[in-house]
């Protein structure tokens, strides 16, 4: 396309000749042949340009502020313009706009992991036996994840050991409730009997 206002110059000169001057110029093929090239280029220009464009629109509507609701949204563009040709991506006028979107969904996504990283290791920190001495650091790690927003609790993957943590202390406790109600029925007896038993 470089070249399509040196074909279209040419073209011209060549039409400004007379017919018997036209019918002296022998390369005339060539420039049959170069106008014919242009108007390929041209057309697969316009067409890479309409390619591109759904791409730049597609950017364009992704929101000013990027949060992690938007790493599907963000993705499917990055997706898009990957399958563009190499031509197309180079008609991408908004790709800065693409990387910062990309790149906020990646910061986000390494907060998420860090932080549900943080509530595991709360959780493979408790003992395999539960007792309700551990109740405190239970009801912690139960505080921490409870915090963490869903996208970040989705990537909990030892859940099921707190949940487990959580029904051995509320099975415990039942027993201790027990435990505590048969004593104190026995104790209330032990200080009913007289003082001098005879």
């Amino acid at each position: 396309l470089n070249d399509a206002a040196a074909v279209k110059a040419v073209q011209e000169q060549y039409s400004a000749l007379t017919d018997v001057q036209q019918s002296l110029v022998t390369n005339k093929d060539a420039l049959d042949q170069a106008a014919v090239t242009i108007t390929t280029l041209q057309e697969e220009h316009a067409a890479n340009e309409a390619v591109a464009k759904t791409v730049i629109e597609a950017i364009a509507a992704l929101p000013a502020t990027i949060t992690i609701a938007q790493l599907t949204a963000v993705q499917q563009v990055i997706e898009q313009y990957e399958a563009l040709t190499e031509a197309q991506q180079a008609l991408v006028t908004n790709k800065d706009v693409l990387d910062e979107a990309a790149e906020t969904i990646a910061k986000l996504q390494a907060a998420d992991e860090a932080a549900a990283k943080n509530v595991m290791e709360k959780i493979a920190a408790l003992p395999k036996d539960i007792t309700l001495a551990q109740m405190d650091a239970v009801q912690q790690a139960v505080d921490e994840y409870v915090a963490l927003t869903k996208e970040q609790q989705v990537l909990v993957t030892n859940k099921n050991v707190l949940d487990q943590a959580q029904a051995t202390i509320q099975t415990l406790q039942a027993e201790q409730a027990v435990n505590e109600a048969a004593a104190k029925i026995v104790t209330e007896a032990i200080a009913a009997l007289p003082v001098n038993v005879t």
